[in-house]
Protein backbone atom coordinates (compact mmCIF):
# COMPACT_ATOMS: atom_id res chain seq x y z
CA UNK A 1 0.00 0.00 0.00
CA UNK A 2 1.00 3.63 -0.94
CA UNK A 3 1.86 5.12 2.49
CA UNK A 4 1.65 9.35 2.10
CA UNK A 5 3.72 11.64 4.13
CA UNK A 6 0.64 12.64 6.18
CA UNK A 7 0.67 9.47 7.44
CA UNK A 8 3.74 9.76 9.62
CA UNK A 9 2.87 13.15 10.54
CA UNK A 10 -1.00 14.02 11.28
CA UNK A 11 -2.36 10.43 11.02
CA UNK A 12 0.47 7.94 12.72
CA UNK A 13 0.54 4.33 11.90
CA UNK A 14 3.40 2.62 14.01
CA UNK A 15 2.07 -0.71 12.91
CA UNK A 16 0.24 -1.01 9.63
CA UNK A 17 -2.01 -3.37 9.52
CA UNK A 18 -3.02 -3.51 5.49
CA UNK A 19 -5.58 -6.68 6.12
CA UNK A 20 -7.17 -5.09 9.37
CA UNK A 21 -10.91 -4.68 9.09
CA UNK A 22 -11.09 -1.29 10.99
CA UNK A 23 -8.73 1.93 11.83
CA UNK A 24 -9.33 2.90 15.01
CA UNK A 25 -8.22 6.65 15.25
CA UNK A 26 -6.95 8.18 18.63
CA UNK A 27 -6.97 11.37 19.65
CA UNK A 28 -4.53 12.28 22.60
CA UNK A 29 -5.70 14.36 25.91
CA UNK A 30 -4.25 18.02 26.25
CA UNK A 31 -0.31 18.28 26.34
CA UNK A 32 -0.45 14.47 24.97
CA UNK A 33 0.87 13.29 21.43
CA UNK A 34 0.67 9.80 20.08
CA UNK A 35 2.98 7.67 21.98
CA UNK A 36 -0.25 7.68 24.79
CA UNK A 37 -1.47 4.85 22.48
CA UNK A 38 1.79 3.32 21.60
CA UNK A 39 0.73 0.23 23.44
CA UNK A 40 -2.19 0.11 21.63
CA UNK A 41 -0.71 -1.00 18.36
CA UNK A 42 0.42 -4.04 19.30
CA UNK A 43 -1.84 -5.01 21.99
CA UNK A 44 -5.12 -4.45 20.02
CA UNK A 45 -6.07 -7.56 17.81
CA UNK A 46 -4.44 -7.78 14.44
CA UNK A 47 -8.06 -7.02 12.67
CA UNK A 48 -8.09 -3.38 13.86
CA UNK A 49 -4.96 -1.29 12.78
CA UNK A 50 -4.33 1.78 15.49
CA UNK A 51 -3.58 5.38 14.15
CA UNK A 52 -3.02 7.85 16.73
CA UNK A 53 -3.24 11.52 16.13
CA UNK A 54 -0.44 13.88 16.19
CA UNK A 55 -1.42 17.31 16.33
CA UNK A 56 1.46 19.90 15.06
CA UNK A 57 3.79 20.93 18.46
CA UNK A 58 4.79 18.42 20.28
CA UNK A 59 6.99 15.36 20.34
CA UNK A 60 7.90 14.40 16.37
CA UNK A 61 6.21 17.38 15.36
CA UNK A 62 8.09 20.09 17.43
CA UNK A 63 9.18 21.79 15.37
CA UNK A 64 6.57 23.02 14.00
CA UNK A 65 3.70 26.01 14.33
CA UNK A 66 1.70 24.75 17.28
CA UNK A 67 -2.65 25.69 16.08
CA UNK A 68 -4.46 27.29 18.80
CA UNK A 69 -7.99 27.73 17.23
CA UNK A 70 -10.41 24.87 17.55
CA UNK A 71 -11.88 25.94 14.04
CA UNK A 72 -8.79 25.60 12.04
CA UNK A 73 -7.23 22.31 13.88
CA UNK A 74 -10.98 21.10 13.07
CA UNK A 75 -10.92 22.28 9.17
CA UNK A 76 -7.19 20.66 8.92
CA UNK A 77 -7.57 17.75 10.93
CA UNK A 78 -10.21 16.46 9.13
CA UNK A 79 -8.77 17.60 5.22
CA UNK A 80 -5.79 15.51 6.48
CA UNK A 81 -7.88 12.57 7.60
CA UNK A 82 -10.37 12.27 4.16
CA UNK A 83 -8.18 9.92 2.53
CA UNK A 84 -7.79 7.55 5.31
CA UNK A 85 -11.43 7.05 6.35
CA UNK A 86 -12.86 6.48 2.91
CA UNK A 87 -9.90 3.10 2.38
CA UNK A 88 -12.41 1.11 5.08
CA UNK A 89 -14.20 1.00 8.29
CA UNK A 90 -13.11 2.93 11.21
CA UNK A 91 -13.73 4.31 14.87
CA UNK A 92 -13.04 7.00 16.82
CA UNK A 93 -11.46 7.11 20.63
CA UNK A 94 -10.63 10.25 22.22
CA UNK A 95 -9.66 10.89 25.40
CA UNK A 96 -10.60 14.15 27.65
CA UNK A 97 -8.99 16.87 25.04
CA UNK A 98 -9.39 14.29 22.26
CA UNK A 99 -13.00 13.46 22.92
CA UNK A 100 -13.77 16.78 21.80
CA UNK A 101 -12.01 16.57 18.82
CA UNK A 102 -13.35 12.74 18.09
CA UNK A 103 -17.19 14.42 18.61
CA UNK A 104 -16.59 16.95 16.52
CA UNK A 105 -15.06 15.79 14.32
CA UNK A 106 -17.76 13.34 13.56
CA UNK A 107 -20.25 15.90 13.32
CA UNK A 108 -17.80 17.89 10.40
CA UNK A 109 -17.82 14.44 8.60
CA UNK A 110 -21.65 14.30 8.58
CA UNK A 111 -21.95 18.07 7.66
CA UNK A 112 -20.00 17.73 4.88
CA UNK A 113 -20.93 13.76 3.91
CA UNK A 114 -18.09 11.92 4.61
CA UNK A 115 -17.92 8.83 6.06
CA UNK A 116 -18.93 8.72 9.71
CA UNK A 117 -16.94 6.41 12.11
CA UNK A 118 -18.84 2.93 13.24
CA UNK A 119 -18.07 3.69 16.80
CA UNK A 120 -17.41 6.80 18.64
CA UNK A 121 -15.70 6.30 22.00
CA UNK A 122 -15.42 9.30 24.42
CA UNK A 123 -13.35 9.02 27.02
CA UNK A 124 -12.77 10.97 30.35
CA UNK A 125 -14.79 13.60 28.31
CA UNK A 126 -18.40 15.42 29.72
CA UNK A 127 -20.78 15.75 27.66
CA UNK A 128 -20.64 19.46 25.75
CA UNK A 129 -24.08 20.39 25.51
CA UNK A 130 -23.99 20.34 29.65
CA UNK A 131 -21.22 22.91 29.10
CA UNK A 132 -22.30 25.35 27.47
CA UNK A 133 -20.21 28.70 29.87
CA UNK A 134 -16.48 28.10 28.92
CA UNK A 135 -14.32 27.47 32.22
CA UNK A 136 -12.33 30.06 33.21
CA UNK A 137 -9.34 31.29 31.03
CA UNK A 138 -6.03 29.75 31.93
CA UNK A 139 -3.72 29.87 29.52
CA UNK A 140 -2.11 33.80 30.42
CA UNK A 141 -1.02 32.69 33.30
CA UNK A 142 2.29 31.90 34.39
CA UNK A 143 3.76 28.98 34.33
CA UNK A 144 3.13 28.05 37.80
CA UNK A 145 -0.34 29.54 37.85
CA UNK A 146 -1.07 27.20 34.56
CA UNK A 147 0.63 24.19 36.11
CA UNK A 148 -1.61 24.76 39.70
CA UNK A 149 -4.52 25.34 37.50
CA UNK A 150 -4.22 22.04 35.50
CA UNK A 151 -3.74 19.77 38.47
CA UNK A 152 -6.33 21.16 40.22
CA UNK A 153 -8.61 20.55 37.53
CA UNK A 154 -7.57 16.85 36.28
CA UNK A 155 -6.04 15.41 39.74
CA UNK A 156 -2.36 15.43 37.75
CA UNK A 157 0.33 14.90 40.54
CA UNK A 158 2.12 18.23 41.79
CA UNK A 159 4.89 16.62 41.63
CA UNK A 160 4.98 15.61 38.23
CA UNK A 161 3.99 19.12 37.26
CA UNK A 162 6.70 20.52 38.92
CA UNK A 163 9.49 18.68 37.05
CA UNK A 164 12.05 20.08 34.69
CA UNK A 165 11.33 17.35 32.06
CA UNK A 166 7.45 18.43 32.06
CA UNK A 167 7.92 22.12 31.98
CA UNK A 168 10.53 21.30 28.71
CA UNK A 169 8.43 18.99 26.99
CA UNK A 170 4.97 19.05 27.96
CA UNK A 171 4.16 22.69 28.95
CA UNK A 172 4.42 24.16 25.16
CA UNK A 173 1.85 21.81 23.75
CA UNK A 174 -0.49 21.70 27.11
CA UNK A 175 -0.44 25.97 26.64
CA UNK A 176 -1.37 25.55 22.98
CA UNK A 177 -3.90 23.19 23.79
CA UNK A 178 -5.16 25.29 26.29
CA UNK A 179 -6.22 28.29 23.97
CA UNK A 180 -7.46 25.30 21.70
CA UNK A 181 -10.02 24.56 24.64
CA UNK A 182 -10.53 28.06 25.21
CA UNK A 183 -11.05 28.96 21.68
CA UNK A 184 -14.17 26.25 21.12
CA UNK A 185 -17.67 27.10 21.47
CA UNK A 186 -20.71 23.75 21.27
CA UNK A 187 -23.32 24.69 18.72
CA UNK A 188 -26.77 22.31 18.98
CA UNK A 189 -26.89 19.96 16.29
CA UNK A 190 -29.31 16.71 15.78
CA UNK A 191 -27.79 13.86 17.22
CA UNK A 192 -25.49 11.36 15.46
CA UNK A 193 -26.66 8.27 13.87
CA UNK A 194 -23.40 6.67 15.09
CA UNK A 195 -23.11 4.51 18.35
CA UNK A 196 -21.74 6.11 21.30
CA UNK A 197 -19.35 4.48 24.49
CA UNK A 198 -18.89 6.75 27.26
CA UNK A 199 -16.12 5.81 29.39
CA UNK A 200 -15.57 7.27 33.03
CA UNK A 201 -13.59 7.06 36.03
CA UNK A 202 -15.15 6.79 39.38
CA UNK A 203 -12.51 9.46 40.94
CA UNK A 204 -11.97 11.83 38.27
CA UNK A 205 -12.44 15.57 39.65
CA UNK A 206 -13.23 16.52 36.13
CA UNK A 207 -15.87 14.67 34.69
CA UNK A 208 -18.68 13.45 36.99
CA UNK A 209 -20.81 10.18 35.94
CA UNK A 210 -23.42 12.23 35.03
CA UNK A 211 -21.55 14.84 32.74
CA UNK A 212 -20.29 10.74 31.31
CA UNK A 213 -23.74 9.22 31.13
CA UNK A 214 -25.40 13.01 29.21
CA UNK A 215 -23.77 11.66 26.05
CA UNK A 216 -26.79 9.12 25.21
CA UNK A 217 -28.31 12.24 24.18
CA UNK A 218 -26.09 12.38 21.09
CA UNK A 219 -26.75 9.79 19.67
CA UNK A 220 -29.72 7.62 18.27
CA UNK A 221 -28.03 4.78 17.12
CA UNK A 222 -27.20 3.25 20.61
CA UNK A 223 -25.18 4.23 23.63
CA UNK A 224 -23.49 2.50 26.99
CA UNK A 225 -22.39 3.75 30.09
CA UNK A 226 -18.62 2.27 31.89
CA UNK A 227 -17.16 3.78 34.59
CA UNK A 228 -13.61 2.82 35.68
CA UNK A 229 -11.61 2.72 38.87
CA UNK A 230 -8.83 6.04 39.21
CA UNK A 231 -8.92 9.34 37.99
CA UNK A 232 -9.11 11.23 35.18
CA UNK A 233 -6.00 9.35 33.39
CA UNK A 234 -7.41 6.02 34.12
CA UNK A 235 -6.15 5.93 29.84
CA UNK A 236 -3.05 4.09 31.55
CA UNK A 237 -4.21 2.27 34.35
CA UNK A 238 -6.96 0.69 32.88
CA UNK A 239 -5.91 -0.29 29.54
CA UNK A 240 -6.78 -3.99 29.75
CA UNK A 241 -10.18 -3.24 30.63
CA UNK A 242 -10.51 -0.58 28.11
CA UNK A 243 -9.40 -2.59 25.46
CA UNK A 244 -12.25 -5.33 26.20
CA UNK A 245 -14.79 -2.92 26.29
CA UNK A 246 -13.50 -1.29 22.98
CA UNK A 247 -13.95 -5.06 21.31
CA UNK A 248 -17.07 -5.69 23.09
CA UNK A 249 -18.61 -2.48 21.72
CA UNK A 250 -17.22 -3.12 18.41
CA UNK A 251 -18.39 -6.68 17.96
CA UNK A 252 -21.69 -6.01 16.45
CA UNK A 253 -20.31 -3.80 13.64
CA UNK A 254 -17.62 -7.15 13.15
CA UNK A 255 -19.97 -10.39 13.94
Amino acid sequence: MHVPPVYRRWVTCPEPRPQASLRLFCFHFAGGDASAFRLWTTQLPASIEVCPIELPGRATRRSEAPITRFPELLDKLANMMLPFIKQRPFAFFGHSFGGITAFELTRWMRRNKAPLPVHLFLSACPALHLRQQPAPRISHLSDTAFLDEIAARFGTPREVLASEDVRAEVLPALRSDALVAESYHYAPEPPLEVPISSFGALQDPEVSREEAEAWRHQTTAGFRLRMFPGNHFFLATQRRKLFQALLEDLAPQFP
